[in-house]
């Protein structure tokens, strides 16, 4: 991940990693964007660089979002323009619009900026680059490039905004008016997009030179205890954005061995051997985290468990604690965090346990029921003398 602060002139700049912030407040006043994992040497040798990116107009205001794009310095100018206007469609009145009508700079970390000679063959390798790099402010290594529009196109763009803003609110008042026909999305779909197999960008195979490479994340081994958590918050600009959409939680059996290696798998049932390979990779949901709120800073939290013993669900909200059925717990809108426990071979608390072993959980219970119900006679007496 990477913070930046965009300031009031247009211009920002990247914000450090040990900044401490006096109040989670002040996090509305920054843009966290998601880059690739850490940006290593050997990529950088390989010419794989990431930038953030920002739309402006003559001006010097900002537009809309900023945004990640991964790039390669063979690239030439009229080749990053098209790559910029690709990973930048979002922003666009249209795919691809008018590229020749913008200019590409490099900012610094000081803010001052480096406009990209277009008869440059690979402006990626000038040194107005290199120089970003290893400025000591850029710990994370990624360059941030300016997309300069002409300020004639600016009506352009601010119509397509505005169309934007009425289908939003449109959709939302539909949300909230008949919250019932919302589809559900299966977590099991969650998962299966954040594993699915892509290609490896900017990588031809070194016999056929073609485009054949692909990754796709597998897990070696899996805890006893897995939690998910749901991205709930979309960062807008200096603003965030709850996602309300309702979720399809599995309570039992969530078969995960299809995210796991096989070979991996399988040696850790043989270390294991008290372990079924039947339920290796299956887990049962145990407690859910809720969040009620719009706001990533603020808002309200709430949890749910299971019960082992009586099979019950129950919502724990500050002092109230009330039973839920199972429907209400497989879907909601306000889902944060998942709790899963791997599925034990036997039941964790059989049905045919000894009848004495009963008796005397029993026992245990009345003799506390009975110890705290003296104590409060006890405080009554106490008071009402």
């Amino acid at each position: 991940m990477v913070a930046i602060k965009i300031k009031p002139d247009g211009h920002s700049y990247l914000v450090p990693d040990n900044l401490v912030l006096e109040s989670d407040n002040h996090l509305n006043e920054f843009t966290i964007l998601e880059i690739p994992g850490e940006i290593t040497e050997q990529l950088l040798e390989n010419n794989l660089i990431v930038a953030i990116v920002y739309f402006v107009f003559g001006n010097g205001k900002t537009y809309g979002e900023p945004y990640i794009a991964n790039l390669n310095r063979d690239l030439s100018y009229d080749h990053l323009c098209f790559e910029l206007m690709e990973k930048g469609t979002f922003l666009l009145p249209k795919p691809y619009y008018k590229m020749n009508c913008c200019k590409l700079h490099l900012q610094n970390s000081n803010g001052t900026t480096t406009c990209f000679d277009q008869r440059i063959k690979k402006p990626l390798f000038h040194e107005c680059v290199n120089k970003a790099f290893n400025e000591k402010e850029n710990k994370k290594k990624v360059i941030q490039i300016i997309v300069e529009w002409d300020l004639s196109l600016k009506t352009d763009f601010e119509l397509k905004s505005i169309k934007e803003k009425i289908n939003e609110n449109y959709s939302l008042e539909n949300k909230f008016n008949n919250n019932s026909t919302q589809t559900p999305v299966p977590l099991i779909t969650m998962l299966d997009n954040f594993a699915k197999s892509e290609p490896i960008e900017f990588w031809n195979c070194p016999k056929c030179n073609n485009p054949s490479g692909s990754m796709q994340i597998k897990f070696d081994s899996l805890p006893d205890i897995l939690v998910f958590y749901l991205k709930r918050f979309v960062q807008s600009g200096s603003h965030t954005k709850k996602n309300d959409k309702n979720v399809q939680i599995p309570l039992e059996e969530l078969d995960m061995s299809s995210y796991t290696n096989s070979q991996n798998t399988l040696k850790y049932s043989t270390k294991h051997k008290g372990k079924s390979e039947h339920n290796e990779n299956k887990y049962d949901l145990s407690s859910i985290i809720y969040h009620h709120g719009n706001n990533f800073s603020s808002g309200h939290y709430t949890a749910a468990a299971h019960n082992l013993i009586d099979g019950k669900w129950r919502l724990f909200n500050d002092n109230g604690v009330t039973d839920k059925s199972k429907h209400e717990i497989s879907e909601s809108n306000c889902s944060y965090m998942l709790f899963y426990q791997r599925r034990p071979s036997v039941p964790w608390f059989p049905h045919k346990v000894p009848y004495d072993i009963i008796q005397e959980y029993r026992e245990i219970n009345s003799d506390a029921r009975d110890y705290k119900q003296r104590n409060k006679s006890k405080r009554k007496n106490k008071y009402s003398r």
